[in-house]
């Protein structure tokens, strides 16, 4: 399977008609990726023997802007254009003493297509005739993926209006169901990189997916499986590469309205905490473009005007509320195209993706299972989104050497505001199930959040086309993004702190607070164990208390990724095709305090390829390819390097917690608190602050109390400690292999192997506990408790985190001097028992396509893959459900080593079967019916729960390890990764039926009337799973919610829409 392409019939076929005695030969090949906005074109002229023909004018015309380049052949009967804008073009060719040749060349972005014409002697009685449609082939490119023009695709298939449904038509791709993005090529959610016109557009916080843009901005979009050139990088799942429309010639002027009411939506399904009758979702939108030249064949304007509507609600049984959801701020964009002369080309795009989502929550009942009132400071805002753009400039200096350069700035925003930041939230546990609820009826939200990122990016390319032994197109270049982001997570209240309140439920099936009682002492047959035991209390009850939380994270960071890459296309005969190509990339981050504590350099990765044909007529091509890929680690990694984090514990006051008394039954926050809890357990910290004593009720923290558990004491970590020494980047390496077999000019077919190997990873583990071992067994010393030069010791909770290349020995800086001396030491650690990480990614892929005629047209794949190891990606899904983790490069897998037991098995991106097949029919010449049909085997989930050792770190992470709680009463039982429940198959069916009217009764402009039926059978489909088999407090409790659905795919939809065009 080589990129399969959706375009027009003017895009994916030659243009057919009778050619009198001028074509013999022309069959187009596509050569290795040419940029991230442009395409080329190689014209190669022959005379009717083959030889060929020197000094032939060939003239290229686009047909949408008139912009006209002409070249001249050289001593191989050659000629290329570079940098040339993707749509149709008008060729002639013309030479002394042959007939002139008049045709169309189709230019696709990030390719370079070849046609070869071969032209008979002026005067010649021989006639060619060439009638129909000749497919384009798809010669040198080693690229696996699919490349769409989204006008065809939208007029001929149902598909959501955004660039991952785009992403999930090409074969080795699947929706990660925990983090709503795609996986490509066996990679976690956020591996894949995102451009839009050349510019970056990928979430620098998380790498999950990318900036929002409309659909009817963009042109096209090329999805990159594997095998993509050296050009591309810092990436090791797929690229998803974008192209915005542009103004032409012909004025446009189009009205797009899109229609997905609520009241055409199926009922969903209920779902542990959140009955599917308060679902709703309500999406529209409607789009105004303009395009044109403000001077013919040399300025072009376009802009996208988008209104939108969107609003949805759900509810929740656990925190008690209701919620309702609202967007209406607009889209704005922009493309401007300035051919300065035929040979330089400017280009701008602005684009503005901020928007507000309103949120307001009401009291819920589940008992009664009514909604409310609104609740007291019930409103919250989100903010997301920001501008953006990029200028590009092209020049072709000569007819064999092309320049461009471009600079752009991406921003995005995800900013979290509670209508009422100073009221701390009250929470009551319920020991029995391990849940809490909401008890203020004056403060829903537990949190605010600003996470604000920037992309600032320049790069310079060259090509450079030469013959030496064979026809070489050598494209080179730099890139550079410095990045910065602005990150705060914190708890409301003036004092960041949230306030646990700690009983039992009178009646588990609600959550009200009249059915809930406080511990006064434990009902008969309850004991305390590990923390919730108290130094010198009867251990046989619970002590009354209240459980503080302090978080305050996060501030400023800092990141830069550079690359220079090369790579030649070597034509090395007209039947063989090499692709020799080299990435080399740098990876820096600096932390809070502005210090650079990542310096990941010297990434080199090849990208080798090849393209064969037994002969230049033959309708067989086979391809191969062999490269590296690194991808750095998100900007997360940095934000959490100076955490404000801990708990501390309070006695009741005397009488204890009791509402209306000693508990404020409107805030549900106590009024008074007794002493701090004794030392258990992990609370035997000293407590990193006595802000804390600002808290609701204000609670007495005595000076030099241990009596904490502290995560993070708001101090820097040095960054010379934080990366081990020598650390290397991630990184993949992969072999692909493909053959494709051209049936006849409308039908062809495809096999394609691609195996992946994750050979490196770098992640960061908490390395306290073996500093401890080293102080005993080397130094001879205790760093376990407190020293002076280290407040807290090594051997509390608070954890020191080396990044690493995992599996490998360890030199680092510790952050702290050991006892006796005076700086801090480098220490090296070797056997340390953690595995190399793994994941085995193989996959083979059938594909056929039957191009569209007119009339109709099929195309579809199946794969058959299998990806096997202990180690997801850099998400981790915890076995699957809602319960993701995005912390990309800084995964909680690799903490503690036994987070690691039995982690190896069928990772969660795997979906063994994948059968996709689309396309569409026209009844009439007005009337098209198209679907989309999906069959997609379930997701091996993992059966999580507790380390059952509690003097374990690893059981500080709750509910986290690969031990699954069977029976309630026992510790878990070691369970591998992907022995947990499974979901469904996916099986959907998506129609869309479009009516066009025809131009007698449009005098003046062109409707379509367009409905699309998602999910048309209403499968219920289970997509995510609970996989916590205990509550993550006691390895013992077998939770009865395990197994049950926490998420549906979406139910049957309906979408209406029409399209005025002028």
């Amino acid at each position: 399977m080589a990129t399969t392409t959706i375009c027009g019939a003017a895009l994916s076929t030659m243009a057919g008609g009778a050619l009198v005695a001028t074509v013999a030969t022309m069959l187009p090949a596509v050569a290795q990726a040419q940029d991230y906005t442009s395409g080329a074109v190689v014209i190669s002229v022959d005379d009717a023997s083959g030889a060929p023909v020197v000094g032939a004018i060939v003239t290229l015309k686009s047909q949408a802007q008139g912009v006209t380049k002409t070249l001249k052949t050289g001593a191989t009967g050659s000629a290329t254009a570079t940098g040339l804008t993707p749509g149709e073009y008008d060729v002639t060719v013309s030479a002394s003493g042959f007939d002139d040749y008049t045709g169309t060349a189709s230019v696709i972005v990030s390719q370079s297509v070849t046609y070869t014409y071969a032209l008979n002697t002026t005067g010649a009685t021989q006639t060619v005739v060439v009638k129909g449609k000749r497919v384009r082939q798809d010669f040198n490119k080693t690229t696996s993926g699919l490349s769409v023009d989204l006008t065809t695709l939208v007029a001929q298939q149902p598909i959501g209006r955004n660039i991952e449904a785009v992403t999930l038509l090409a074969p080795t791709t699947v929706r990660s169901d925990a983090f709503g993005a795609a996986t490509i090529g066996g990679g976690s959610a956020a591996e894949n990189a995102y451009y839009i016109n050349g510019l970056n557009i990928t979430n620098p916080d998380t790498y999950v997916g990318g900036a929002e843009v409309p659909f009817d901005f963009y042109k096209t979009v090329d999805v990159q499986t594997s095998g993509y050139a050296a050009e591309f990088g810092r990436a090791t799942g797929g690229i998803v590469n974008a192209t915005t429309k542009s103004g032409t010639n012909e004025l446009l002027f189009a009205v797009h309205g899109n229609f997905a009411p609520n009241s055409l939506r199926s009922a969903d399904w209920d779902v542990t905490g959140a009955p599917g009758k308060y679902i709703s979702s309500d999406s529209n939108s409607i789009s105004v473009e303009a395009g044109g030249a403000l001077i013919k064949d040399k300025l072009f304007l376009y802009g996208l005007y988008q209104a939108n509507d969107i609003k949805s609600t759900r509810a929740t049984s656990i925190d008690n509320y209701y919620q309702k959801a609202e967007s209406k701020d607009p889209f704005y964009g922009l493309k401007a195209d300035w051919y300065i002369t035929p040979q330089q080309h400017l280009e701008l795009t602005y684009f503005d993706t901020t928007a507000t989502t309103d949120y307001i929550r009401y009291n819920y009942d589940p008992k009664s299972d009514v909604v409310g009132s609104a609740i007291t400071n019930g409103k919250a805002t989100n903010k997301s989104g920001g501008e953006n753009w990029v200028a590009k400039y092209t020049g072709n200096i000569t007819d064999w050497f092309t320049i461009s350069a471009a600079y752009g700035i991406s921003k995005d925003a995800n900013d979290t505001t509670p209508e009422n930041t100073k009221i701390n939230y009250a929470e009551q546990y319920d020991y029995v199930t391990g849940q809490a609820y909401r008890s203020s009826t004056t403060q829903p939200y537990k949190t605010l959040g600003v996470d604000d990122t920037e992309r600032k990016f320049f790069r310079i390319d060259g090509d450079l086309r030469f013959n030496a032994l064979g026809r070489h197109h050598v494209r080179f270049g730099y890139d550079n993004e410095d990045l910065s982001m602005t990150k705060v997570t914190r708890l409301v209240g003036d004092t960041p702190v949230l306030v646990r309140l700690y009983g039992y439920l009178n009646d588990p099936a609600n959550a009200d607070s009249t059915d809930f009682a406080y511990f006064a002492s434990s009902p008969d047959g309850w004991y305390p164990t590990g923390d919730d035991q108290e130094a010198g209390s009867n251990s046989n009850h619970f002590v009354p208390r209240a459980r503080l939380l302090y978080e305050n994270l996060g501030g400023k960071v800092s990141g830069q990724d550079s690359a220079y890459y090369i790579q030649d296309s070597w034509d090395v005969t007209s039947t063989l095709n090499l692709q020799i190509g080299l990435r080399n990339d740098t990876f820096k981050q600096s932390n809070l305090s502005g210090e650079q504590y990542l310096d990941l350099k010297d990434n080199w990765g090849p990208r080798l390829g090849f393209s064969w044909k037994p002969s230049e007529d033959s309708a067989w091509r086979f391809t191969g390819s062999y490269g590296q890929y690194y991808i750095p680690p998100a900007m997360n990694l940095g934000f959490r390097g100076k955490d404000y984090y801990f708990y501390e514990r309070f006695r009741a006051p005397t009488g204890g917690f009791v509402p209306g008394v000693t508990v404020d039954s409107v805030t549900g926050l106590p009024t008074g608190y007794g002493a701090v809890s004794a030392p258990a357990g992990s609370y035997s910290s000293l407590c990193p602050t006595s802000d804390i004593g600002n808290a609701p009720g204000n609670p007495v923290s005595t000076p030099g109390a241990s009596s904490c558990i502290v995560y993070g004491a708001g101090v820097q970590e040095p960054a010379e400690g934080k990366a081990a020494v020598g650390l290397k980047a991630t990184r993949e390496s992969e072999v692909t292999l493909s053959a494709n077999y051209r049936i006849n000019d409308n039908w062809t077919v495809g096999a394609t192997f691609v195996d992946r190997i994750l050979e490196r990873v770098s992640e960061d583990t908490d390395f306290a506990p073996y500093i401890v071992d080293y102080c005993t067994n080397v130094l001879n010393v205790d760093c376990a408790a407190p020293y002076p030069g280290n407040t807290y010791g090594y051997g509390g909770t608070l954890p020191e985190y080396h990044v690493w290349n995992v599996g490998d020995s360890i030199t680092f800086k510790t952050f702290h001097p050991l006892p006796g001396q005076t700086d801090v030491s480098t220490i090296t650690l070797k056997d340390l028992g953690f595995p190399k990480p793994k994941r085995d990614y193989k996959a083979l892929t059938i594909d056929f396509k039957r191009a569209f005629d007119g009339k109709w047209g099929l195309q579809g794949s199946y794969t058959y893959s299998r990806s096997y190891g202990n180690y997801e990606g850099t998400t981790y899904t915890f076995g699957g459900g809602d319960t993701g983790q995005t912390d990309a490069g800084s995964t909680q897998l690799d903490d503690y080593l036994g987070l690691t037991d039995y982690s190896t098995g069928i990772l969660p991106n795997d979906r063994t079967h994948q059968f996709k097949v689309w396309g569409s029919y026209a009844i009439t010449p007005e009337f098209m019916v198209g679907a989309n049909v999906n069959l997609i085997s379930p997701q091996h989930l993992s059966c999580m729960g507790t380390y059952p050792d509690l003097n374990n770190a690893a059981a500080n992470y709750g509910v986290a390890s690969h031990y699954c709680n069977i029976v309630d009463g026992q510790p878990g039982v070691p369970s591998p990764m992907g022995k947990g429940p499974k979901t469904d198959w996916v099986k959907q069916i998506d129609l869309s039926l479009r009516y066009t009217f025809p131009d007698s009764m449009m005098a003046s402009h062109k409707l379509v009337l367009r409905a699309d039926i998602f999910n048309l059978l209403d499968n219920k489909m289970i997509t995510g799973l609970n996989t916590d088999s205990d509550d993550g407090v006691d390895p013992t409790y077998h939770n009865p919610d395990y197994g049950k659905p926490t998420s549906y795919a979406s139910p049957r939809y309906v979408r209406v829409g029409f399209d005025v065009s002028y």
